[in-house]
């Protein structure tokens, strides 16, 4: 802040010492209060740690003395100014007493009027173009000028037709005069009023006399009409000063209305933009109120700005720790988007849509909590995963419009197997049935809304065929595995169906081995014991039963082994002999 305020003042030094007195004062002004809190910090620095106040001594930075240097400067230059505006005003004095002696000279001329007249008008065109005097000396020596202009009319009889003329024309400029002046009371612009009737009273003086039987009356209605803008303008001056009372009273309900906001919003649960927006509208109607006694201006805004920038330092600290936990949210969401672009383009349709449908609810577990980027990465995910949807939804449709032919078909194969009638040769049933499920595998797949329908309807009379015929319920149980196979064969999802049926197959010979071993061990008990032992034989009964179960299920994964064998070979891609 002390270097911002340096360069400014190096800036004004560039310019006229005059016309940037004001603003260098300000600086000044605003330096020292810089100085003044640091001088007060360090002074209570030094008493907390135990010094006393009277022995503190606070030497001046660099920056202060480098203030100081320019301040000295501006002050030299301010005075070299004045001193050669006091130089120039003595010889325009010198000039213009020049001039009034001479003017005081040609009112003795009698023998040449005409070169008396052109050199009055010299004169007075030299007087015009001479610069001011200094204002103590300025109506002396104006009155001077106009006695002896006066003079000069009156005391030369040649110039009596003369003199009439122009006091004639100066009574009806200063007419005209008293007209502009009355005309600055309607004014609302009170600088500018002023700037004119210092432009106005200066050509006043200028314009010389007027006839001696006007002159009380206009001089008069020139003082009353003087008087009357000087009282406005002191009307309106005054008028300020208690505005300025009232913006003060305003602007302490800002301030008290900026605290009840601020502590309502340290209570917790705080609603960040409204509070925000609120300040910002009591900020802005600050702007409107407009300026207040020059003794409480300063103090009254550092006390309002003080308040509302404890509640943004509050805000901003805030939103630092929000910024961090989105900063590891959109990480995640940024490895979520990464997953799903790289499976949008997928044909896997089941597996993947199952994976899509874990990134959107990995999604879900992390909750945007107000992150501005949250849309943009929601719109990326959605893109990706709509992309696949997409394109899976194309795929069925027109897999199903396909599914049309096959769909004819099964209906045909389904009402001939309903038709069909077993006879009594059980082989030959047998391999009809066969048959027929081999003719419905072949078929192909029909559309969604029509497959379970038709599955159903069709191994439901597969199961109601077996129970009709005259078959051992083992051999039954083997086909109706062997139905469900088939069933699983014939599903969309087709391998995943048959690799969970083999775990869950060889989790439970897994589960009957480690029963068999634990009889084993039991049987261990018994070896050495002699003659027959019924609770022995219990045991080695259940062993002989558990191995035959672990056979049917070895059966049972053997042929879905085949089965996958199957598929893996149908998915391989054909090459050229």
């Amino acid at each position: 802040m002390k270097t911002e305020l340096i360069s400014k003042l190096e800036e004004l030094l560039t310019k006229d010492a005059g016309e940037v007195a004001t603003n260098v004062r300000a600086l000044q002004k605003e330096y020292q209060k810089l100085w003044t809190a640091e001088f007060e910090t360090a002074r209570q620095a030094f008493v907390d740690e135990g010094g006393k106040a009277k022995e503190f001594e606070y030497a001046k930075q660099a920056e202060d003395l480098a203030f100081e240097v320019l301040i000295d400067k501006h002050a030299k230059m301010k005075k070299e100014l004045e001193a050669k505006v006091v130089v120039e005003q003595g010889k325009n004095l010198s000039i213009k007493l020049e001039i009034i002696s001479k003017i005081k000279d040609l009112s003795k001329l009698s023998d040449n009027v005409g070169a008396a007249v052109k050199m009055l008008q010299e004169l007075q065109s030299q007087w015009k173009n001479t610069g001011s005097v200094s204002s103590h000396k300025y109506k002396e020596v104006q009155a001077d000028y106009s006695r002896a202009v006066e003079d000069f009319y009156y005391n030369l009889k040649i110039f009596r037709d003369l003199q009439e003329h122009d006091l004639k024309r100066n009574f009806e400029l200063k007419t005209d005069l008293l007209v502009k002046l009355k005309a600055i009371q309607s004014l609302e612009n009170i600088k500018e009023a002023e700037r004119l009737i210092k432009v106005y009273r200066n050509e006043w003086d200028e314009i010389g006399p007027v006839p001696n039987s006007k002159w009380e009356i206009i001089k008069q209605e020139y003082k009353t009409v003087l008087d009357e803008t000087y009282s406005k303008i002191k009307t309106h001056y005054h008028g300020l000063e208690e505005k300025k009372e009232t913006n003060l009273t305003s602007k302490l309900e800002l301030i008290e209305k900026a605290k009840a906001l601020v502590a309502a919003a340290a209570e917790g649960n705080v609603k960040w933009n409204e509070t925000t927006d609120q300040l910002i509208a009591l900020q802005n109607e600050w702007k409107t109120v407009g300026r207040t006694t020059e003794k409480d201006n300063e103090k009254i805004w550092a006390e309002f700005r003080a308040i509302c920038d404890s509640f943004f330092d509050k805000k901003k600290e805030y939103f630092a720790g929000l910024n961090e936990k989105f900063a590891a949210n959109r990480k995640i969401k940024s490895e979520l988007i990464s997953k799903a672009d790289a499976l949008k383009t997928s044909t896997d349709w089941q597996k993947t849509t199952q994976d899509l449908i874990k990134l959107q609810e990995s999604w879900k577990k992390h909750p945007s909590n107000g992150d501005k980027e949250e849309p943009k990465l929601f719109h990326r995910f959605r893109q990706a995963c709509n992309a696949f949807f997409e394109a899976k939804k194309k795929f069925y449709e027109s897999l199903d419009a396909s599914f049309e032919t096959n769909l004819v078909a099964k209906e045909e194969i389904l009402a001939r197997f309903i038709a069909f009638k077993p006879g009594d040769d059980g082989a030959a049933n047998r391999e009809q049935i066969k048959t027929f499920t081999s003719e419905w595998n072949g078929a192909g797949m029909v559309p969604m809304k029509d497959k379970k329908r038709l599955n159903d309807a069709f191994y439901n009379r597969v199961d109601e065929l077996y129970e009709q015929m005259n078959i051992d319920k083992k051999e039954i149980a083997v086909m109706q595995f062997r139905t469900k196979i088939d069933r699983m064969v014939g599903a969309e999802n087709g391998t995943e169906l048959l690799r969970k049926e083999s775990d869950f197959l060889k989790k439970i010979s897994d589960e009957i081995t480690s029963n068999i071993r634990t009889y084993d061990n039991n049987l261990g008990f018994f070896k050495n014991s002699k003659g027959s032992n019924s609770f022995m034989k219990e045991i080695e009964d259940k062993i002989a039963t558990e191995k035959a179960k672990i056979s049917e299920l070895d059966a049972k994964r053997k042929l879905i082994n085949d089965e996958l064998t199957k598929l893996r070979n149908a998915d391989k891609p054909k090459t050229e002999a």
